[in-house]
């Protein structure tokens, strides 16, 4: 939403235009294959863990929290983790990097009906129970889906111009919450029911 492409196509206020951040994205898989997400349509890959070009930010989505993580993805975040300047998971994510060993010591957010897997399979990892994300030097995870939104806003925050950010907001009609606004903490208490 920052590129230059996407402030034109929204007849962005020209004062906002020239703070447009040029961006490139890519979709990565252990092929070009079309991939079949647990949920959502199928996603066509740019490249493959061996044609990647270097990455600033690295971003990894959720998936079932009993999936199996192919070597070959576990190995391409272990290898990338060194060199990019950012990682991101946003719910699930959370455990391929703790899969990966790139989480041992810090502390990290995952999907609160992931939580107690989480702390059993990965100790090593500072669990964090409590808010929508967390941030432990460059990585950033975030703990649900609306999590990862309200995260990335406060990662955008952080780098880009706040008019420009906050202009994107009103047009995504998004309020996004604070990192310690979590109404869903309760989840974690089994002794509740909603």
């Amino acid at each position: 939403m920052l590129t230059p492409v996407f402030l034109d196509g929204c007849h962005a206020p020209p004062s906002l235009r020239d703070k447009a951040v040029p961006m490139e994205f890519h979709y990565i898989s252990h092929s070009l294959e079309p991939v079949s997400p647990a949920a959502g349509p199928r996603q066509l890959p740019t490249c493959t863990y061996a044609t990647c070009p270097p990455l600033n930010l690295l971003m990894l989505p959720g998936s079932p929290q009993d999936a199996h993580f192919s070597p070959e993805l576990i190995r391409f975040v272990q290898e990338r983790v060194n060199e990019v300047e950012i990682v991101m998971s946003i719910c699930t994510g959370s455990l391929i990097l703790a899969q990966a060993g790139v989480l041992n010591g810090k502390k990290a957010s995952t999907n609160k009906s992931a939580y107690k897997f989480a702390t059993e399979k990965f100790p090593q990892v500072q669990w964090i129970p409590k808010g929508r994300w967390t941030v432990d030097g460059k990585f950033w995870t975030g703990s649900g889906i609306t999590a990862g939104m309200d995260m990335m806003s406060a990662f955008l925050m952080s780098r880009y111009d706040h008019d420009l950010i906050k202009w994107l907001h009103a047009l995504a009609e998004f309020q996004p919450k604070q990192q310690d606004d979590d109404p869903f903490v309760w989840l974690l208490d089994d002794s509740q029911s909603h």
